[in-house]
């Protein structure tokens, strides 16, 4: 008996959670790159992906994601004994997607208060060259450990993707942001065991990430982010005297305490250049070892 069997993934930015509602926040808040950040991925956001997608190939055309994978596989399973005795790679892809038109609406005067910021063309991708979809094997830099020998690897694939130069820079050099933007991940792994087809999947804490099989979406990983900007807080007293936090300025930020922080701040430095795409070609262990590249979330599996 042959089928056919379709496995994908779509990495995309949601809007929500963000705290700002309102780009004059660039002008008042300290430092004024957070609510710049902020409202530069809240204006470049993706359209939440639909809940079944028949054809990759014609969503990849509308440019709306962040990162695509997704590969279609022919498997013929013995009738008597119920296992895989050949497995043919019908297509696969891995696009490091685009970052959006910055939509001007959401924010109006964030024309004026980040001058020349924003682009109105999209702008692709990054991948690493580690990004392929490995069949009848697993990836060398796989994150997702937790499979079963009992499990036939069918296909196990990675995206390592990030924002293009052009996005980087504005990143720099307009927002004053003090990173560059860092390598976000996404991974899936399809297995056969018994009569059923299992899906694992698992990505950096950010973007969203969803993941499809046969079509159906049947995982989402949503991103990290922030609903408010905290003040930074300082602590006096001790042991001989009671202790008592005092707030800082409403209009300051504690920049460590966001939750996007950690993402931000895996980027390689500002005062120096981006890591290069050739670099990447040589690293080795799981991918959310790598250097400049964002955590990994928890797995997540179906059915």
């Amino acid at each position: 008996m042959q089928r056919d069997i379709k496995v994908g993934s779509i990495s995309w930015i949601n809007e929500s959670p963000n705290p700002v509602w309102f780009s004059g926040k660039a002008a008042i808040l300290d430092p004024d790159w957070v609510p710049k950040t902020y409202m530069g991925l809240a204006a470049t956001a993706n359209s939440k992906p639909p809940d079944t997608i028949s054809d990759f190939k014609a969503y990849q055309k509308d440019k709306d994601f962040r990162a695509l994978m997704y590969c279609h596989l022919r498997v013929t399973v013995d009738d008597s004994t119920k296992q895989i005795s050949k497995v043919e790679v019908l297509d696969a892809v891995h696009d490091p997607g685009w970052t959006p038109t910055f939509k001007a609406r959401n924010y109006p005067l964030a024309l004026f208060a980040t001058t020349e910021a924003w682009s109105f063309t999209a702008h692709q991708g990054e991948a690493s060259p580690i990004s392929l979809v490995a069949t009848e094997a697993r990836h060398k830099n796989s994150a997702i450990t937790a499979i079963p020998g009992s499990e036939k690897v069918l296909a196990n694939g990675i995206i390592k993707f990030r924002a293009g130069e052009h996005t980087d820079r504005i990143g720099i050099e307009k927002v004053g942001c003090p990173f560059h933007v860092p390598w976000v991940w996404c991974e899936m792994v399809l297995t056969y065991v018994g009569t059923t087809f299992k899906l694992y999947g698992r990505g950096s804490v950010f973007p969203t990430h969803c993941w499809y099989l046969d079509g159906a979406k049947v995982a989402t990983k949503d991103q990290v982010g922030d609903s408010h900007f905290a003040s930074p807080r300082t602590v006096y007293g001790g042991i001989r005297y009671p202790r008592r936090v005092v707030e800082g300025p409403r209009t300051s930020i504690d920049v460590r305490a966001l939750n996007l922080y950690p993402v931000l701040s895996k980027g390689a430095p500002a005062s120096g250049p981006q890591a290069s795409l050739s670099a990447d070609a040589a690293q080795t262990g799981a991918v959310d070892t790598h250097p400049f590249t964002v955590t990994g979330g928890a797995v997540v599996t179906y059915p």
